[in-house]
């Protein structure tokens, strides 16, 4: 998601874009911490990942690029998730997507 066309507004130097509370993330953070295995279960990942999208899109109007990229990259990822959360326990599954996202 870091290369290609629209590579540029996941890179950790664009930290602002992404932000929650105290803490800064983005793709980058989300990475380092996969490659450091500080992840539990693969939802505590996916919840990471869906906060990137989520914030970029909540920080920046609909109008802009990067609300956009967010908004496809996001329904993009939870298509890639929705086989891995299958395979998850009952009672570890969540219905997010479903429940929480609209898309167009």
């Amino acid at each position: 998601m870091k290369t290609g066309q629209y590579g540029w507004g996941w890179h950790s130097e664009n930290k602002s874009t992404f932000t929650d509370k105290h803490i800064l993330l983005d793709l980058g953070l989300v990475k380092l911490n996969l490659s450091k295995n500080m992840y539990s279960s693969p939802l505590d990942f996916a919840s990471d990942v869906r906060l990137v999208f989520e914030n970029a899109m909540l920080y920046n109007p609909k109008t802009d690029e990067v609300h956009g990229m967010a908004h496809q990259l996001l329904f993009y990822f939870e298509m890639l998730f929705r086989p891995i959360q299958a395979k998850l326990p009952t009672n570890q599954r969540v219905n997010e997507f479903s429940a929480v996202y609209e898309f167009d």
